[in-house]
């Protein structure tokens, strides 16, 4: 449940992290070989065989972390976001929204091996790829690649946080709803926010990350259950079609796009992933790692949205664990997700504190760097529990995350990073200029919308 995408970790990374060296070409890219970013042949000079190393991993196993990392607690708030959007032209937004996530994510791929073949290189990362694409573009931008690599890693800092507040709120909400339900304790989401602060100062005091893999592991399988008995019982409780709005208002579509991009961003998971692949032209290919496993992701988020929105309504909640009958077995189901969060939130929360940690390792005395360390781990998490106290609402928290840093990390980078490679290449057509402009406006309406649609509606529930 974890999406990553900075430079290499300084200690142990998470599961889903996968540590990003830009080790010195070898053998498997020739420097200067054909192709580009724009071609349909997907056999090109660029996709070479990679050397085989002990952090090599196979396509069934980058099929495998592709649909894990994806599936996180946006999930639980499709059926809601169906219900901005209505049953029938969410099934189809939500198809538009994968195809255009899946085509941006070849964007980045293609591009990623041209950066490399051209600067020598055998590995990297996102925020690169976009310093790469701007240094090799025109005159007028190219001394400005440095500026780019920061920004694109300023959205990927903002997106965890945004992630760590979101299962903040996300825990606190199951946690206030689980002990009204079936105790006599009775504590505002404020309090429960503040009592979380206790195992996630403990869990996030391990540096070792290592130690925490068996954890995540078992915490994904026990998500997965969780999600398969959730989408069971929708089937169980489905409500008649015409009880449900079938075309929603287009003024609450700009939430249902930050909801769906919240929970499909997958970007800053891709290159990790595609580093560690032997073989990368399985990762790109039409049948290979990228659009197989999105596919079967889009399918998961159909199902839950869809069956969701259908079980309970227009009496859909933030998150649909909310809706779970006052049964005991079902009560249950809330604890089960609120364990398996609290073990995600150091993988979330593990990406800004690197960067923080590279920080302190340039600027201070060595002699403190433990102690600062531990400093910054524990302002981090004091961070993310005040912005989550001051928007507590989950659904509108969802959708801003969604709509500013998912939508700019999966929608808005990737045209952008095709027109500079376009270029480098002499390749820079009308018909690419058309192409990357849709997309653009596409990115652009749904982050201005989505983002002011989301503010909105926060500044709305303080007054």
């Amino acid at each position: 449940m974890s999406r990553t995408g900075f430079d290499s970790p300084t200690s142990a990374p998470p599961p889903f992290q996968l540590e990003l060296e830009n080790t010195t070409h070898n053998s498997a890219i020739a420097p200067g070989s054909g192709g580009g970013i724009s071609s349909e042949n997907e056999n090109l000079g660029l996709f070479g065989v990679r050397a085989k190393t002990e952090n090599s991993i196979s396509s069934e196993q980058a099929f495998v972390h592709m649909i894990k990392a994806m599936l996180g607690t946006g999930l639980l708030s499709l059926p809601l976001a169906f219900k901005h959007s209505g049953l029938y032209l969410g099934l189809i937004l939500i198809v538009i929204i994968c195809v255009v996530n899946i085509y941006c994510m070849r964007l980045v791929v293609f591009a990623s091996h041209y950066v490399c073949s051209r600067n020598g290189k055998e590995l990297i990362d996102y925020a690169n790829i976009m310093r790469g694409a701007v240094e090799a573009g025109p005159s007028w931008i190219k001394n400005r690649g440095y500026f780019f690599k920061q920004l694109v890693n300023f959205n990927i800092f903002t997106a965890q946080l945004g992630f760590c507040c979101v299962y903040f709120v996300f825990m606190a909400d199951n946690l206030e709803d689980f002990f009204n339900q079936n105790t006599g304790i009775k504590m505002s989401k404020a309090v429960w926010m503040l009592l979380l602060l206790v195992p996630l100062f403990a869990i996030c005091s391990i540096r070792n990350l290592k130690g925490l893999a068996p954890f995540a592991v078992a915490a994904n399988l026990i998500y997965l259950c969780a999600v398969a008995i959730v989408v069971y019982y929708f089937f169980g409780h489905l409500q008649p079609v015409d009880t449900v709005t079938k075309f929603g208002k287009w003024t609450d579509l700009p939430l249902f796009f930050g909801t769906v991009m919240f929970a499909f961003e997958g970007v800053s998971v891709i290159m990790p992933l595609e580093n560690r692949m032997e073989h990368p032209q399985q990762f790109i290919s039409w049948n290979g790692v990228l659009n197989s496993s999105c596919l079967v992701v889009l399918a998961i988020f159909a199902v839950t949205g869809f069956y969701g929105y259908l079980a309970f309504g227009d009496a859909v909640k933030d998150t649909v664990t909310l809706n779970l009958p006052n049964e005991p077995f079902y009560q249950a189901l809330k604890i089960m997700f609120v364990l398996c969060i609290m073990v995600s939130y150091p993988l979330q929360f593990y990406v800004p504190l690197e960067r923080v940690e590279k920080f302190i390792t340039r600027k201070c005395d060595p002699v403190n760097h433990v102690r600062y360390s531990y400093l910054a781990r524990y302002s981090i998490i004091l961070i993310t529990c005040a912005i989550a106290e001051l928007v507590p609402h989950l659904a509108l928290f969802i959708a801003l995350v969604g709509a500013v840093a998912c939508t700019s990390l999966a929608v808005v980078f990737p045209p952008i990073i095709d027109l500079l490679v376009c270029y480098a290449q002499n390749k820079l057509t009308l018909g690419i200029w058309l192409r990357n402009s849709v997309l653009f406006m596409f990115a652009i309406i749904g982050f201005t919308t989505g983002t002011y649609s989301a503010l909105s509606d926060i500044i709305a529930t303080f007054q």
